[in-house]
């Protein structure tokens, strides 16, 4: 019986060492045992840690770069337009060109800003998805119970069901 009790002992301290502790998003940081993580620290833990995740979160990560700098183009660009129809509208530029280009580059910006506005929402929930994947894949604490029952001998038995 202090054999049975060892190991069951044993099985308890090994799942619980098997389990980290989850990771909780804080706005743009991360928290881990009470310690706060930026972006560039929590990457290189999950690097180190959850392969799965890091490939999830260095995705959302670029692709979000490519969004604001989708959407700073095409403010930049929509601006530039809108300057030239501005023009045209008030007599300045005479010329149609004026207005196609001014168009055109309207048009444009507004397609850029869209994008990078698309990206950046989906490159943050890829990174907000990693974080979960990570609570999923390394911080998951198995759900122990304990069973009572009864044996063919009419012994009394326990047993651990996870």
């Amino acid at each position: 019986m202090k054999k049975f009790f060892t190991w069951m002992l044993v099985c308890i301290l090994a799942m619980s060492a098997m389990a980290q502790s989850p990771v909780y998003r804080v706005g743009d940081k991360y928290m881990m045992d009470g310690k706060m993580m930026n972006k560039r620290e929590f990457k290189g833990y999950l690097q180190n840690t959850c392969p799965e995740a890091f490939q999830l979160f260095n995705n959302g990560h670029k692709l979000g770069i490519a969004g604001w700098t989708f959407f700073g183009t095409g403010l930049a660009v929509n601006a530039a337009g809108s300057t030239l129809l501005r023009r045209y509208l008030r007599g300045d530029a005479k010329k149609d060109i004026t207005y196609d280009i001014g168009t055109s580059l309207s048009t444009l910006g507004s397609s850029l800003t869209v994008a990078g506005i698309v990206c950046v929402s989906v490159g943050y929930t890829r990174m907000h998805k990693a974080a979960h994947l990570y609570n999923i894949e390394k911080a998951h604490r198995p759900d122990l119970r304990w069973v009572f029952g009864m044996n063919r001998d009419g012994d009394m038995s326990i047993a651990m069901q996870f």
